[in-house]
C-alpha cells in the first residue's frame, strides 16, 4: 500500500539548522511566536542534537504536510524514540487526569 503522506526529508543537516536559525532574522520585524521560556527550550534542545544526540522533528506545514528530519538516528529509532514519547505522555495525562 503507497502511503499518501508526502515527506521532504533533508540531506545536510547543517544547511537545515542554518536555514531554520536564520529563516526568522531575515526581516526584524517579525517575531517569534514562541514564549521566551520555549525559545529558551528549543534552544536546549538544538544545542543537545548539535552534541550528537538522537532527534527527530517534525514540523506541520500550512499545507498541512509533514516536514521531518532524523538526526543522528536510524528510521527504526526514529520510531522507537516517538514510541517513548506517546508512552511518556500517555503517564502523564493518566496521573494528572483528576
Amino acid at each position: 500500500m503507497e502511503d499518501a503522506l508526502t515527506v521532504d526529508t533533508p540531506r545536510n543537516i547543517d544547511s537545515l539548522l542554518t536555514f531554520l536559525l536564520t529563516e526568522g532574522t531575515a526581516d526584524s520585524s517579525s517575531s517569534s511566536v514562541l514564549a521566551p521560556e520555549d525559545e529558551a527550550y528549543l534552544a536546549k534542545l538544538l544545542a543537545a542534537l548539535r552534541s550528537g544526540k538522537r532527534a527527530v522533528f517534525i514540523v506541520e506545514d500550512a499545507d498541512e504536510k509533514l516536514k521531518y528530519m532524523f538526526s543522528n538516528a536510524s528510521r527504526a529509532e526514529a520510531v522507537s524514540m516517538l514510541g517513548k514519547v506517546i508512552e511518556a505522555t500517555g503517564r502523564r495525562l493518566a496521573t494528572n487526569d483528576d
